[in-house]
């Protein structure tokens, strides 16, 4: 077993024991008005064309990362999965939030995207592809990301915003969620806004 799905295992055993604290009452935080993403053209974990039109017609959840992230990156996808869990009492699975996490270094990414995913749930879809298409799904969802090396540098990090944009079935941001949070209050949250109904 790796070091990487080692931490993962920590990580992932960690946030379920303490899922359900959250530090403020609420973590969707409502757009007062939807974003339309724009359109772009990547790549998902199977080599298929992914692009703004497969966010129709389901939510979704965007979060960017990279796959050597050492902990927001799995922190995240693991609270995420918490939150998948909990909304699975309240809608069928097809209507549950796609998670979708938007790999913002492809040198690295493309190759290990697949077994990263497979780690937290096998139903995550990764997306990666040219660096301007990137680029534009990045700055749809208000976005940063940035290389903190120098050119020689194969020993680097990624500096991102962590930040998840919810995405609704006309492909527009109608929210965004900060990590960390509880995986209970996030899931009650998004359920309200999913039915169309005011944080209670």
């Amino acid at each position: 077993m790796n070091r990487f799905m080692i931490k993962c295992l920590c990580v992932i055993s960690l946030l379920f024991f303490i899922g359900g604290v959250h530090a403020k009452s609420e973590v969707v935080d409502r757009l007062d008005k939807p974003v339309l993403i724009d359109d772009f053209n990547l790549f998902d974990q199977h080599g298929n064309s992914f692009t703004a039109k497969n966010l129709l017609d389901s939510w979704s959840l965007i979060f960017l990362g990279f796959t050597t992230c050492p902990d927001i990156c799995p922190m995240t996808m693991a609270q995420l999965e918490g939150v998948r869990a909990e909304l699975g009492s309240h809608f069928t699975p097809e209507k549950i939030p796609n998670i979708i996490f938007v790999a913002v270094d492809p040198a690295r990414d493309k190759d290990v995207l697949g077994d990263y995913l497979a780690y937290f749930h096998p139903k995550n879809i990764g997306i990666t592809g040219e660096l301007s298409q990137i680029d534009r799904l990045v700055k749809s969802v208000d976005g940063f990301y940035r290389y903190d090396k120098k050119k020689s540098d194969t020993n680097y990090t990624v500096v991102h915003t962590s930040a998840i944009a919810v995405v609704n079935p006309n492909g527009e941001m109608v929210a965004k969620i900060s990590p960390p949070f509880g995986r209970s209050i996030a899931a009650w949250e998004l359920m309200l806004l999913i039915r169309g109904r005011p944080i209670e």
